[in-house]
């Protein structure tokens, strides 16, 4: 009996490593990275869309702790685009008089945010000239380093020339550089436990048949 019941708590032990393992690995890959949508974001009229107010997710609490993961914004485009992260008051001054649409309240849970058009008339400065930027990517796909607990910070997308209408399709790209291995070492250790487990068991089931046969009468 005791025998058997240490074969079920192996068991399912082994099969919660094992599900936790798969769950950590279908979300965040061998690499440790999960692909959060935000949406596409677009101007006809202006020369940027400025997206602020990021929140990956108002239901699961994460941690704020830049030692835990790290974040990191996408951009991909039909078109060369100027992608830039800036803390919030200067790329607004930048950006003074300048037509744009602002992107905030971003919320990765229901793939919803607020999206208000500043008007304006001034044509910028190229933006690429600009020092105030703390990460920048130009191309049809580029990625910028996200701060995880500065709120204050804005990502900035442009035509690399300033020209009018942007369009842009935005993921948040969370990275756990511990996540991939952890995943793998929670499989392997939960196909052995498993292994062990169904040993344990057939043991135990052998044990209890040998001595429901020694209690059996003998013939004379």
């Amino acid at each position: 009996l005791v025998l058997g019941l240490v074969g079920v708590f192996v068991s399912l032990l082994g099969l919660g490593l094992f599900a936790g393992g798969a769950i950590i690995l279908t979300i965040f890959g061998s690499d440790g990275q999960a692909r959060v949508p935000i949406g596409t974001v677009r101007t006809d009229s202006g020369r940027a869309v400025v997206l602020t107010d990021f929140q990956i997710s108002s239901d699961t609490p994460v941690p704020i702790d830049e030692a835990w993961f790290d974040l990191q914004i996408e951009v991909t485009s039909q078109q060369p685009l100027f992608a830039g992260v800036a803390p919030k008051t200067e790329s607004l001054d930048y950006l003074q008089g300048v037509p744009y649409e602002l992107v905030t309240t971003i919320d990765s849970s229901s793939d919803t945010f607020d999206q208000i058009t500043i008007p304006g008339d001034r044509v910028p400065e190229s933006p690429a000239e600009q020092p105030f930027w703390t990460d920048v990517g130009e191309g049809s796909n580029v990625t910028v380093a996200w701060p995880v607990s500065d709120t204050d910070t804005t990502l900035v997308l442009m035509n690399e020339d300033a020209s009018r209408g942007v369009d842009g399709v935005v993921w948040v790209l969370v990275t756990v550089a511990w996540a991939g291995t952890a995943a793998i070492g929670m499989l392997i250790a939960g196909l052995v436990l498993l292994i062990i487990a169904i040993v344990v068991l057939v043991l135990a089931f052998r044990a209890g048949s040998d001595r429901a046969a020694a209690q059996l009468p003998t013939g004379t």
